[in-house]
C-alpha cells in the first residue's frame, strides 16, 4: 500500500493520479476528506500534530509520502515542521514502512538562514538513521505560484513579485514533478540508488518573461510591479500570513535572490519537459 500525505494539496492531487495510472494500490492521507477529487480511493483522516492518528493512518503501508506543513497562519513553523516530521518518524517505525519518499526542494542541502528552505532540510534529516529507503525530491520554483496572482492580473493588469524583474529563476511544473514523484513510488530501481533527485524545468524564467507569457494567455498587457524589500512583511501580513510565516517566506524568497536556492548536484539535475507557456495554456 502506498500512503500519500498531503492527498489534496497539488502535488498529492495529481500524485495520487499517477500512481493510479500504474494500477498500484494508494491510500490518501487527509484532514478534510471532503477536499479530496478522487472520492473513490481508500483514505484515512489524519492531523499532521496527532501521532497515534498518523500510526494509524500508516499502517499496512509499505511506502510512504511525505510533506512538510503548509499553514501560513503557524506562529512557529519551524517548530511545527520539527514536530510533524518526529511524527512521521514514529509513525514509519511503528509500522514498518519499508520506503520513505518526502516532498523537499532544492536548496535542502544548505545549512544556513534559509526560511522555509529549511523545512525541507529538517524533513531529510529527520529520517537519519531510520531503517527504510529514503528518497527526497527536490523541485524548484513551481510555476503555479504565480497563479495566486490570477485576479490581480484579471482586474488590473498588475503582476506584483518580490524578485527582481532580471532574476532568472529555475521553474517547474508541479504535474511534471507528480510524476516524477509516483515513478520514485512504483518502481523500485526507477532512479538507481540514487536517495537526493533534483528537479528543474527546462529553462530559466524571469518574472519580467512571466508577466509577458500571462500578457499572452490573456490577451492583454500585464505591467509588473517589483515590490520593494520593505515591504515584503507587510505585503504578505495583510494577505493573512502571521508574522511567523511570513519571516519564513521572506528568507526563502532572499536565499532564491541571493543564488543560495540551487541544486546540490548540478550535473545531476533531471529536466522536466512542461515550459511555463505550456503549463498556463494546458
Amino acid at each position: 500500500m502506498n500512503i500519500i500525505v498531503g492527498a489534496t494539496g497539488q502535488i498529492g492531487s495529481n500524485l495520487i493520479s499517477e500512481v493510479k495510472k500504474y494500477g498500484a494500490p494508494v491510500r490518501a492521507v487527509v484532514r478534510n476528506p471532503e477536499k479530496l477529487k478522487d472520492k473513490s480511493i481508500e483514505f484515512r483522516e489524519a492531523d499532521l500534530f496527532d501521532s497515534d492518528q498518523l500510526r494509524e493512518a500508516f499502517e499496512d503501508g509499505t511506502t510512504v509520502f511525505v510533506i512538510t506543513p503548509e499553514s501560513q497562519t503557524s506562529n512557529d513553523i519551524i517548530g511545527d515542521t520539527r514536530r510533524i516530521v518526529e511524527n512521521y518518524r514514529k509513525a514509519v517505525e511503528q509500522t514498518g514502512i519499508q520506503k520513505v519518499v518526502g516532498l523537499s526542494c532544492v536548496g535542502a542541502h544548505v545549512d544556513g538562514n534559509t526560511g522555509n528552505i529549511l523545512m525541507s532540510r529538517i524533513l531529510e534529516q529527520g529520517f537519519d538513521g531510520l531503517n527504510a529507503r529514503k528518497i527526497f525530491v527536490r523541485p524548484s520554483y513551481y510555476f503555479s505560484n504565480w497563479l495566486g496572482y490570477l485576479d490581480t492580473i484579471e482586474r488590473y493588469g498588475i503582476l506584483p513579485t518580490f524578485f527582481p524583474e532580471d532574476l532568472d529563476i529555475e521553474m517547474n511544473s508541479p504535474i511534471d514533478v507528480a510524476k516524477i514523484i509516483a515513478k520514485v513510488i512504483v518502481e523500485e530501481d526507477a532512479f538507481g540508488d540514487e536517495d537526493v533527485i533534483e528537479l528543474t524545468g527546462q529553462q530559466r524564467y524571469n518574472p519580467r518573461d512571466v508577466a509577458n507569457i500571462f500578457s499572452m494567455t490573456h490577451n492583454k498587457p500585464v505591467n509588473l510591479q517589483v515590490i520593494s524589500h520593505i515591504k515584503w512583511r507587510e505585503t504578505l501580513r495583510s494577505v493573512g500570513f502571521s508574522e511567523n510565516t511570513a519571516a519564513n517566506l521572506v528568507g526563502m524568497t532572499q536565499a532564491v535572490i541571493d543564488n543560495i536556492a540551487v541544486p546540490e548536484h548540478p550535473g545531476k539535475v533531471i529536466k522536466l519537459p512542461t515550459t511555463l507557456e505550456d503549463y498556463l495554456f494546458r
